[in-house]
């Protein structure tokens, strides 16, 4: 699975799971959304959107360049994902700090694990939290990051995506 499209619920669920289950914690540092050059607003929306109707010059790579940063930025030193990557879309889940996350789901009890995901699921099917593992542990043996992006239609909250290498602007 590298494609997991999840409502609000459904990530809500996810992410009081991961957190009971000390694999999201909350972090500090995270670098300033970059400021784009006067007059060129709409030019580094189009970039950060990934719109290949923009040349790249010099500033909006400059700028590109600090928005990938961001959104792919994490601790030297993570102890799960970001809980800020879960709270809104637009952020790259880096392979390290979902290989964290799985070892402590994996260093966890299984009877916590399944009365953590029963009690949070209890109004949501498990089907999305079996799903959401399955897709970190695909980014975790593949070695790609996942990208928790904003849909590009109307439909799910939020798709969650292993992004394959041509696809990482970060790269």
């Amino acid at each position: 699975m590298n494609h997991l499209p999840l409502s609000e619920a459904q990530v809500g669920a996810i992410a009081l799971t991961m957190f009971d289950l000390a694999m999201l914690h909350p972090v500090d540092g995270i670098p300033a959304e970059p400021v784009a050059p006067a007059g060129r607003e709409s030019e580094c929306l189009q970039v950060q959107l990934g719109m290949p109707t923009v040349a790249l010059d010099a500033e909006l790579r400059r700028f590109l360049d600090a928005h990938n940063h961001r959104i792919a930025w994490y601790p030297e030193h993570p102890a799960g994902i970001g809980a800020h990557k879960l709270a809104t879309p637009g952020w790259v889940l880096a392979v390290a700090e979902i290989r964290i996350a799985l070892a402590a789901l994996d260093q966890a009890p299984g009877r916590k694990v399944r009365s953590t995901v029963q009690q949070r699921f209890a109004e949501v099917e498990q089907e999305a939290w079996e799903d959401w593992v399955k897709l970190l542990r695909g980014s975790a043996d593949s070695g790609l990051p996942v990208l928790f992006g904003a849909p590009d239609y109307h439909g799910p909250w939020v798709i969650a995506e292993i992004l394959l290498e041509e696809d990482y602007r970060t790269a």
